[in-house]
């Protein structure tokens, strides 16, 4: 046994001598005594480093009962000892000694959609409520699951009228989810209107880029005092986006729940466009919602009004009707597009809304001629699926992006 074998064999027996000895311990000091390296004992195992390291550590909830006959003869002990030593250390890692009280899944089924974060993947099942908690304290920032609250429903641009829809609670997720993800990038820049209001004719261009545009302008964005993210689209939702006040600064969540990169622009268009004329009425209710199934009537006056301004910046009427007869063209279509500082799937998306059922060949252009709405958002993606916490997640795109 050479020196860094024998320190790491003192190491190991003081720290057993500090708690009860583990798995992990047990196979260490097997492979020192069979002066053997760790990749030598996966070769004799017949296993891989995940499945190994899995079952030591407990992070393999699985049941792998010939893994563990094979590490019970690798370390020459009993195989009761083994199973317990596994058990231990799952134990460890994944608590089993339920915190699920009755109070707590009444909480639960009664303040979220659970049908709807398994279709779209935030939890894997609907009665293992560990699992539900965790995954949902992970993406809303939660110490507890009880410190959840409902978001008010007086959005800006109301009548009065209390909107109450069918898919509440699914709306107060994605808010919710929306606003944790903006307190934690917590944008230190100052909110400045007048250096907004001097990008704003220059936002289109970025659309033209389709794999580095849209990061580009939350990033230019992000330095005005404006906060934008990309959130994923939740099972019955019809909204395309909303602007928050988060610490009394604008903060912008651009969704897609009709799947086209056009309608992504025209929808950072749409938000921008209420940060810039009515940030005051935003601030003073908390948030609006772009929602396209808000039955409201000065709700839609006011979203009817915005989008025929964004329609109005990115492509007006009267460059549709100059580039409308040479839609067949792509060409021409992409060199039309670039001279108007735009990416071409905004005049097949405008033509097909427009055209409606006049044309059916509209929509099949619109969706051959999108963009690749999956390479656009790739950057700032944060699937409902994704095991990472939000705080973990904000910290990597502090790096790459909110900077």
């Amino acid at each position: 046994m050479d020196e860094n074998q024998k320190h790491q064999f003192i190491d190991s027996i003081l720290n057993s001598a500090l708690r009860d000895e583990t798995l992990k311990d047990l196979f260490e000091k097997k492979i020192i005594q069979l002066k053997i390296s760790t990749t030598s004992a996966l070769e004799i195992l017949g296993m891989s480093s995940r499945t190994l390291k899995g079952i030591l550590d407990g992070s393999q909830k699985m049941f792998d009962h010939t893994a563990l006959l094979k590490i019970a003869g690798l370390l020459q002990e009993p195989r009761e000892k083994i199973v317990k030593l596994y058990f231990d250390a799952l134990e460890e890692r994944h608590p089993i000694a339920s915190s699920t009280t009755p109070e707590k899944i009444n909480f639960i089924k009664e303040h979220f959609p659970l049908a709807i974060l398994k279709k779209d993947g935030l939890i894997d099942n609907l009665t293992d409520f560990n699992h539900i908690e965790e995954r949902i304290c992970a993406r809303l920032g939660l110490k507890s699951i009880f410190e959840y609250r409902q978001p008010g429903m007086d959005v800006a641009f109301s009548s009065g009228n209390m909107f109450k829809p069918e898919n509440e609670l699914t709306r107060s997720f994605w808010i919710a989810a929306a606003k944790a993800t903006f307190e934690q990038i917590d944008n230190p820049n100052t909110f400045d209107p007048e250096r907004l209001a001097d990008y704003f004719p220059k936002l289109r261009w970025q659309s033209t880029d389709v794999e580095h545009g849209f990061t580009n302008a939350i990033r230019h964005l992000y330095k005005m005092g404006v906060t934008v993210i990309y959130q994923p689209p939740l099972h019955t939702l019809q909204l395309r986006g909303a602007t928050f006040s988060v610490n009394d600064a604008p903060c912008v969540v651009i969704t897609n729940y009709v799947g086209f990169y056009s309608t992504l622009w025209f929808a950072l268009v749409h938000e921008i466009l209420h940060v810039i004329f009515d940030w005051q009425e935003i601030k003073a209710n908390a948030y609006h919602l772009s929602d396209d199934g808000n039955p409201d009537l000065a709700v839609k006056e006011k979203e009817a009004e915005t989008n025929k301004y964004a329609r109005h910046y990115l492509f007006s009427i009267d460059k549709m009707k100059k580039v409308k007869p040479f839609l067949n063209d792509l060409s021409y279509v992409k060199e039309f597009a670039l001279d108007n500082h735009v990416h071409e799937s905004l005049i097949y998306a405008f033509n097909a809304y427009e055209t409606g059922d006049k044309d059916r060949m509209a929509w099949a252009r619109a969706r051959r001629y999108d963009g690749n709405i999956r390479e656009c958002i790739k950057s700032v993606d944060y699937p409902w699926s994704a095991e990472t916490p939000v705080d973990t997640f904000v910290k990597q795109k502090k790096v790459q992006i909110y900077n």
